[in-house]
């Protein structure tokens, strides 16, 4: 290293870190220059700072240091042209530090001097006598550049093309002068005109434009600025919109986040998300979005009332405002998501109104029914946005229609890397551009499938029938400019090796109290070929590649939803992959969110039978184990469930069940039955207490949901409660009155189930070597339906009916089925004289009175 200006130990990154996060900012498509062409450099010293990812990073110090790792000797022969890259494709240039280095030379002001001439200005950096004469190979340099930038682009990478500008007589360095912009003067000069001008104003393309166009800043705008500033507007002009990574448009926000910074401002590009999701769909989860480039996710996430406890420097000041009045209009968005931002939603929309009790939306006529939330906050039914024109004015959000910068962008489906998503049937991203674009959809190197676009601008869906992969290359035109970027997809998502330990903050739903257990003997039903076909292939291998720690039951939900047969099916089919031993539901210890975390694969040896493999297994978990089989002499077949929708176990056979654990690396585990005393003295006792909680909800035993009170009208001598707390910061409880003293439960399937013990209203039935639910929810508990999933080798879950509803079923022989009816009592019906036929008739019957309407109008409502 040379003796320039040093800097602090913390800020010392290697040549290869410095080449690194350089690439990634200025180069890749996917970073937060954007994916329009470059055709300029920013090296001011602000945008180095801002580039090495470090909080509020002092633009001297920022050059200190990007210069500190720099020898003299190493940039006179990458400059001068005497060293050359080794390898033309190697992952990174190896040599674009050196040119953002020349590109440096113009836009800074520190340790330069007065002078212009770049070979002064260059060796004045470097702290080298006299001038740096060693810049022969600096337009070779740059041109080596465009042309590893076009391979990465033909391999399908997300990198930029790059653009060199005419470099005119300079045919030694007039690249890197030419495509600097800004020079420090440049924007030094621009920093004092915004200095002057509200956040509003910065923040605004139409209002900033229209402003820096007044005569009184024609002699205050340098000459680079000032032609830039006339593009930009001529773009504005012709109603482009994809301006996002403009050389002013860039240029300015780069400036307004150092004065907000500086002024402790709120950051200028916000928004609030929320799921509502649970049974009830009562339960809001929000997520708050501060677009600055710097966070890749939410910068928080919670319920209401932790909302309204944050403070004035988390929160935006319009949704800091919008608290005060207790009002927040969410607009409906792609993906069962809605959005709340500073600007009133655009004509046509739908939206959903959240209010507190008490706020002006009390004296509003807002013609809709309202659901309860937490506390004192509820929410509307979808209402259109032209109803609440005079709300939103009120409530000070901006007039829709505001000029708004976009870029080529992603949103949705199942991510499994960087730029990477599954490329699965139904679980593909959309892709968002302008309202002007027109999109364009390429193959490229090793893609390989059928990929179509489908909707309509500025949104578009992809669409395919048959699994892709690959890297695909996405066009937008807009006018006569064009922003592309490269998006790979997997067919099936890498396979998990490692599963986290359970978080303190989180805790395993319980269902029964067990604390001694039996060996069961596994029977082995006949296999099947056709297991593990779409789409619940699909399904499952989208769930497979989900966060590491595991979905967040709102994120999961919006996922699964688009590609489940009826509403609210989702719900059964969660459950059966709990029973399955696939997934298992945690709660949070501080309110009432849920997750959904893959369980880890494991084997269970069934003797002559063979090995049964159970937990969550990916197409490439599978693959491995198929592999694996193989190789020890075996074979694997698949059990089915109790129908399509239920998760097929693999079966190994003719291997040592030992040395297969071994192989696979998966623990062995044995074949167990719970031992339960009869129910109620198997349920969990419950610390909570029905005190200081709301009555949300009642059980209706004749539709087999819970209804409002207000709606309930059935008279019984056992009633079911779900409780809840008015500020929403623990988990429901359940109550259950009559025909004993009260019960209280924290699990809605154990609640359910000792309301129909008590009353003598089986839930479930079983006939045929199956338990058939014969109400529109409710579960068994889930040890004694893991316990039956053992038994019978074969998965339970959402069993579809001939009406096109559908019930749920557990496989039970004659033994287990007894068991179960010895263990919950009344809560279930083993009537061995029934046919099967003959309690399918019953359930479809029931379906088709009168009380099916009911149901899904309050599931609606």
């Amino acid at each position: 290293m040379s003796s320039l200006p040093d800097a602090p130990a913390t800020l010392r990154l290697s040549p290869v870190e410095w080449e690194k996060i350089l690439v990634e900012h200025y180069l890749r498509s996917d970073g937060p220059s954007g994916s329009t062409p470059l055709t300029f450099v920013d090296a001011t010293p602000a945008e180095i700072a801002t580039a090495t990812g470090f909080e509020n990073l002092n633009e001297d110090l920022a050059q200190r240091a990007f210069l500190t790792h720099f020898s003299r000797g190493a940039v006179r022969s990458w400059l001068s042209g005497s060293l050359i890259p080794s390898m033309r494709d190697a992952p990174l240039p190896g040599y674009f530090r050196y040119l953002v280095l020349t590109a440096l030379v113009s836009a800074t002001d520190t340790g330069v001097g007065a002078s212009h001439n770049f070979r002064i200005r260059l060796g004045q950096l470097l702290n080298a006598e006299g001038q740096f004469n060693s810049v022969s190979g600096v337009n070779a340099l740059w041109e080596e550049l465009v042309g590893w930038c076009d391979r990465k682009r033909a391999a399908g990478e997300p990198y930029r093309k790059v653009l060199l500008p005419n470099y005119g007589n300079a045919n030694l360095i007039g690249y890197a002068v030419r495509i600097a912009f800004p020079s420090w003067r440049d924007r030094s000069a621009l920093t004092q005109i915004m200095r002057r001008l509200s956040p509003a104003t910065r923040r605004s393309p139409e209002r900033l434009v229209q402003e820096l166009t007044r005569g009184r800043y024609a002699h205050e705008l340098p000459d680079a600025v000032s032609l830039a500033l006339s593009d930009f507007q001529t773009a504005l002009r012709a109603r482009r919109r994809m301006l996002l990574g403009h050389r002013f448009w860039r240029l300015a926000q780069s400036i307004d986040a150092r004065l907000a910074g500086e002024r402790g401002e709120g950051r200028e590009c916000w928004r609030l998300e929320v799921r509502f999701n649970g049974y009830e769909q009562d339960i809001a989860r929000l997520a708050l979005y501060c677009d600055d480039g710097r966070v890749d996710g939410p910068v928080w996430e919670g319920a209401l009332h932790e909302l309204e406890t944050l403070s004035t420097e988390v929160l935006p000041k319009p949704l800091f405002a919008a608290l005060q009045h207790g009002v927040l209009v969410f607009t409906e968005m792609p993906g069962i998501v809605w959005r709340l931002d500073e600007e009133s939603p655009p004509e046509g929309a739908s939206v959903v109104v959240v209010a507190r009790d008490g706020s002006i939306a009390d004296r509003w006529p807002l013609n809709t029914e309202w659901r309860e939330l937490e506390g004192h906050w509820r929410r509307s039914a979808r209402m259109d946005a032209m109803a609440l024109t005079g709300l939103c004015s009120r409530l000070g959000m901006e007039p829709a229609g505001r000029v708004h910068l976009v870029d080529l962008t992603f949103d949705g489906g199942v991510k499994t890397g960087r730029s990477t998503w599954l490329g699965r049937p139904g679980f593909l991203p959309r892709v968002m551009a302008s309202s002007m674009s027109t999109l364009i959809i390429e193959p490229s190197q090793g893609a390989a499938g059928n990929l179509e676009i489908e909707g309509q601008r500025p949104c578009w869906d992809l669409f395919t029938k048959m699994p892709v992969s690959g890297r695909w290359r996405v066009k937008a035109q807009e006018l006569d400019s064009e922003t592309e970027k490269v998006i790979c997809f997997e067919p099936v998502a890498p396979e998990r090796w490692e599963f986290p330990e359970l978080p303190s903050r989180l805790e395993l739903e319980r269902d029964l109290i067990v604390e001694d257990s039996s060996a069961e003997t596994a029977l082995v039903p006949k296999t099947r070929d056709d297991a593990f076909r779409p789409p619940l292939d699909d399904i499952l291998e989208a769930i497979y590649a989900g966060p590491s720690g595991g979905w967040s039951e709102a994120d999961l939900i919006s996922v699964l939803q688009p590609a489940m047969p009826h509403d609210y099916f989702v719900w059964d089919f969660l459950r059966g992959l709990a029973e399955a031993g696939w997934l298992e539901a945690v709660v949070l210890r501080s309110w009432r969110a849920r997750f959904w975390r893959l369980r880890p694969p494991c084997l269970r040896d069934l003797g002559s039978a063979g090995v049964v493999a159970a937990g969550a297994l990916g197409v490439l978990a599978r693959r491995r184990l198929e592999d694996t089989a193989v190789s020890l002499g075996g074979e694997v077949e698949y059990l089915p469930g109790v129908s399509s929708w239920c998760v097929s176990l693999p079966l190994v056979r003719n291997v040592d069940a030992q040395e297969l654990a071994k192989e696979t690396n998966w623990p062995l585990r044995s074949a167990l039955r719970p031992l339960l005393p009869p129910a109620p003295q198997c349920w969990p006792v419950e610390p909570r207490s029905g005190a200081g909680r709301l009555v949300a909800g009642l059980w209706s035993f004749e539709t087999g949901i819970f209804v409002p009170p207000e709606r309930h009208r059935s008279v019984q001598p056992v009633s079911l409660e779900r409780l809840v707390r008015e500020r929403g910061d623990d988990r429901d409880v359940y109550r259950v009155t009559g025909e004993g003293d009260d019960f209280v439960a924290s699990t809605r399937t154990v609640a359910i189930l000792e309301a129909h013990r008590r009353l003598r209203v089986p839930l479930f039935e079983w006939s045929d070597g199956k338990f058939r639910r014969a109400a529109r929810s409710g579960y068994l508990p889930l040890e004694i339906a893991r316990a039956l999933v053992i038994r019978a080798s074969s998965t339970s879950g959402p069993l579809p009916l001939a009406d096109g509803t559908w019930s749920y079923a557990y496989p039970a022989d004659d033994e287990t089925s007894a068991w179960v009816g010895r263990t919950l009592g009344y809560a279930v019906r083993v009537d061995r004289g029934a046919s099967r036929h003959d309690l399918l008739d019953r359930i479809i019957e029931a379906r088709r009175s009168g009380r099916r309407f009911k149901w899904y109008e309050s599931m609606h409502s």
